[in-house]
């Protein structure tokens, strides 16, 4: 019999990648994401007296105090528990998390994937993935105001997602390795300024913007194709291209386009910015595991404040490491 004293409840979620079609999702058009399960979020739950606290990087205390930018979380706990006919006290949440804040990679959709998981188990119900979209909803609404919900999906995904906003959501196949470096500018980006400034664009220059929109739309369907021909050396021209159009949008910024330019001169077959730009992360495809690592080294030499390397085939992860390189993961 499992007392209440040993009772213990722990949710994980991953982080996330926009592999292409960033922004334009925002218009009804299709993205492909990719699980990037390097940096990841992890809540423990466990039995407390009286009112419910959060320990973690960002905040420490009772829940009923949080601040107004994490009222996404706690309301997040208040329906789960409600869902599972719980009062909201007599435990605490411990949080890690090793996925930098504010870079695109889905910091908050997963949290709030492991908040659900973690209380879930800890009430020992079972979470089916309808609960759990709307749970992770609840965080994103506050958290973006209007979410294309990209993010839910790619990090309750174990797979690779073809994404278009109000429809099913289809797993893709991936015919051949994909070898990724992910780098991190060290620069919060700014999604909700990106977003609103492509919007005003569309305004203010709706042909041009709209054409850009539709390239995109495009580019993402050609990648799709090409993952499943596994025609890497096209897929990365098809990636380059993405961020030239994501670049006249006015999404990017000088590091993102520096870093593109780098991992290009060391042997990527392809790179672009992932997520709302503006800072934020970048992606490079390579076409072996030795040409990732060299560009790699070339993105630490130029400053990046941290960098993942990342192989995904089959349609699914199936290697995935730090690289030979020596990082230090944050905890937030």
């Amino acid at each position: 019999m499992v007392t209440n004293k040993q009772r213990l409840g722990v949710g994980l979620a991953h982080s996330k990648l926009i592999l292409i079609g960033e922004h334009s999702v925002v218009y009804q058009k299709p993205a492909i994401a990719l699980p990037f399960e390097a940096v990841f979020s992890e809540v423990k739950v466990e039995p407390s007296n009286g009112a419910v606290t959060l320990a973690s990087h960002f905040y420490n205390g009772k829940l009923a105090q949080l601040p107004d930018k994490l009222q996404g979380l706690r309301h997040v706990i208040e329906k789960a528990c409600y869902i599972n006919q719980q009062p909201v006290k007599d435990f605490k949440l411990t949080l890690t998390s090793t996925i930098p804040i504010g870079r695109g990679l889905g910091s908050s959709a997963s949290i709030a994937a492991s908040l659900a998981r973690g209380i879930f188990d800890y009430f020992k119900k079972e979470l089916s993935l309808s609960v759990l979209r709307e749970l992770v909803d609840v965080s994103e609404t506050y958290a973006h105001g209007t979410p294309s919900g990209i993010d839910r999906e790619a990090v309750i995904s174990d797979e690779p997602v073809w994404f278009i906003k109000g429809q099913a959501v289809e797993s893709i196949e991936v015919k051949e390795p994909l070898n990724i470096i992910v780098a991190d500018t060290g620069r919060i980006g700014d999604t909700h300024a990106a977003v609103s400034a492509v919007n005003a664009r569309r305004q203010s220059e709706p042909e041009v913007t709209n054409q850009l929109l539709e390239d995109l739309e495009k580019l993402t369907e050609n990648a799709r194709t090409l993952l499943k021909t596994g025609d890497l050396k096209a897929l990365g021209h098809v990636l380059t291209t993405s961020h030239e159009k994501l670049k006249a949008l006015g999404v990017s910024d000088e590091g993102l386009d520096r870093y593109v330019d780098i991992s290009l001169s060391n042997g990527a077959v392809g790179a672009k910015l992932t997520g709302g730009g503006r800072g934020g992360c970048m992606i490079a495809l390579t076409a072996s595991t030795e040409q990732a690592l060299a560009v790699e080294q070339a993105l630490l030499k130029a400053g990046a404040k941290e960098t993942w390397y990342i192989q995904l085939t089959n349609g699914v992860k199936t290697d995935e490491k730090n690289s030979t390189c020596t990082h230090e993961y944050r905890s937030y």
